[in-house]
């Protein structure tokens, strides 16, 4: 008679202990409610604006339970202390159950993204290598993107025909491009646009980067024995391992044909020599490979085709913009490619992008870091083991700091003569040690990408329908919803262009993986 009291007394004293006890030992912030924490008060869209509303109320340093406790880092002062001031400190992520399912519960995670410690620092290093000597940041990126750039040209003056004008949808044309541009740096080959299996590998990425920040997943991740009553987890579960096994079995082929003349082909040929070279070495082996592999593909992939199809979304509602980027592209390379060096020369353009990736918050809840140390962040103490969510959307929608934050308005990144004057607290590409990986592959392949499609094309809005929405898909990166807009060729169209670019790619890249 006395075990059903006692049950119910344990259960209170246990959520007493989780929900109430527990807050004493964080910053500040709004009542979890048991269970959910502070998921039914977050715009799970846009959580900038709840964060900015706490903020306010709580401070530059807040906890949020997500249900899981997680400090919140909501200005740019904050984010400078933390991530630069004491970056090694920061350098941590969480344990999460959602991805130990897929790196065999290796205690510091795997891959290159969620990982820590001496197996991120390897790895990392590695790559960072391994991408300077494929020319990243230098004049061959610039020559593999612009090929890439060319061949989507093609590909939408094919669909575009004699009309001179058609609809589409761009999602797809964007994913290809970007897609190949980083197929080719990892596996050393491209997709043919409309390829199945491409097509369905982005499936698989963009369902499962939907389902990772869904409520029920955060709640499967708190309380992994709630996994199996979850349909979403289940998909998120198989979908996951389809693309670990895609590049399993990439890996494989690569192995297969393995050679150690020349310089290798890509970064898996390069990865999979040093692996040779370090048989002993626990932090270079097959799985950890394929972790690195994804985490680069959707990293390089996921948010430059998400900034550029928000790109082609805030044209449409912004004509006058996308005529004055027109006249300054024009006027800079007239029929010339873009160069990287160019984007010198036009002020406007790379205000505009500056201001879409301002706008957009393609990554809106960030990658978590873990406090590897005690630290003081704002008078604040932080223990060693503490989850940390650094909020840049926040900083870069603060109306403090950007005048109606909801507004597209390129002329904020202008000084009063007209020249791009950059500002120290938009950080889209993130700080300190866990900045982006790939930051200069990205900010080639935005502007290179955005000028040259903007050379050749001007999109509108579909006559007789309304312009896309502006309302953002929950999930780990903002994506806009479907929209098909009007495309139009603002050049007649060069049969002697049409061909397949990719054949013109090179083969290898120089690394020299020892150096």
């Amino acid at each position: 008679m006395l075990t059903f009291p006692l049950v119910i007394i344990a259960f209170l004293g246990w959520l007493y202990q989780q929900f109430v006890y527990r807050r004493k030992f964080y910053p500040p912030g709004p009542m979890p409610l048991p269970f959910i924490g502070n998921f039914h008060q977050i715009n799970l869209a846009n959580p900038a604006r709840s964060m900015l509303k706490w903020r306010e109320r709580y401070g530059p340093v807040f906890t949020v339970w997500l249900p899981k406790p997680i400090v919140v880092l909501a200005t740019h002062k904050t984010l400078q202390e933390a991530l630069v001031r004491n970056g090694d400190a920061f350098a941590g992520r969480p344990t999460s159950f959602l991805y130990s399912i897929f790196t065999k519960n290796r205690q510091d995670g795997d891959g290159i993204i969620l990982c820590q410690k001496e197996r991120w620092s390897v790895n990392r290093a590695f790559a960072l290598r391994v991408f300077r000597d494929c020319g990243m940041g230098r004049d061959v990126m610039a020559e593999k993107i612009l090929i890439q750039a060319e061949t989507l040209v093609n590909h939408l003056k094919e669909r575009i025909g004699d009309k001179q004008q058609t609809r589409l949808n761009p999602h797809h044309p964007l994913a290809f491009c970007v897609g190949n541009i980083i197929h080719d740096l990892i596996i050393g080959r491209t997709y043919p646009y409309g390829d199945s299996e491409f097509e369905r590998f982005k499936f698989l990425i963009d369902s499962t980067l939907k389902d990772v920040a869904s409520w029920q997943m955060q709640m499967v991740d708190s309380y992994p024995f709630l996994a199996e009553f979850f349909s979403l987890f289940r998909r998120y579960k198989k979908n996951g391992f389809a693309l670990q096994q895609f590049f399993l079995d990439e890996i494989e082929r690569h192995d297969e044909n393995l050679s150690e003349d020349g310089d290798p082909r890509d970064f898996m040929e390069a990865y999979l020599r040093e692996m040779k070279r370090q048989p002993e070495n626990p932090h270079f082996n097959k799985l950890t490979l394929a972790l690195t592999s994804g985490d680069l593909w959707t990293g390089g992939m996921e948010t430059s085709v998400t900034t550029l199809r928000w790109a082609i979304i805030f044209l449409m509602y912004h004509p006058h913009i996308q005529k004055r980027l027109h006249d300054e592209i024009d006027q800079v390379l007239g029929d010339s490619r873009a160069t990287y060096s160019c984007r010198n020369q036009m002020p406007y353009t790379m205000a505009t992008l500056s201001e879409l990736q301002r706008i957009c918050n393609v990554l809106p809840w960030h990658i978590p870091h873990r406090v590897l140390r005690n630290v003081t962040i704002e008078g604040v103490l932080l223990k060693e083991g503490t989850d940390v969510m650094p909020q840049f959307g926040a900083v870069h929608t603060d109306p403090k700091a950007f005048d109606q934050p909801d507004e597209f308005r390129p002329e904020r990144f202008l000084d009063s003569n007209g020249h791009f004057c950059p500002r120290v607290d938009m950080n889209p590409f993130g700080l300190g040690k866990r900045a982006c990986l790939g930051e200069n592959l990205a900010r080639y392949e935005l502007f290179l990408l955005f000028v040259t499609i903007l050379q050749e094309f001007q999109f509108e809005r579909i006559e007789g329908h309304p312009l896309p929405s502006l309302a953002r898909s929950p999930g780990m990166t903002s994506v806009p919803k479907e929209f098909e807009c009007q495309i139009r060729a603002r050049r007649p169209q060069n049969p002697k262009n049409l061909e397949n670019n990719n054949d013109l790619l090179t083969p290898n890249f120089n690394v020299n993986a020892n150096a």
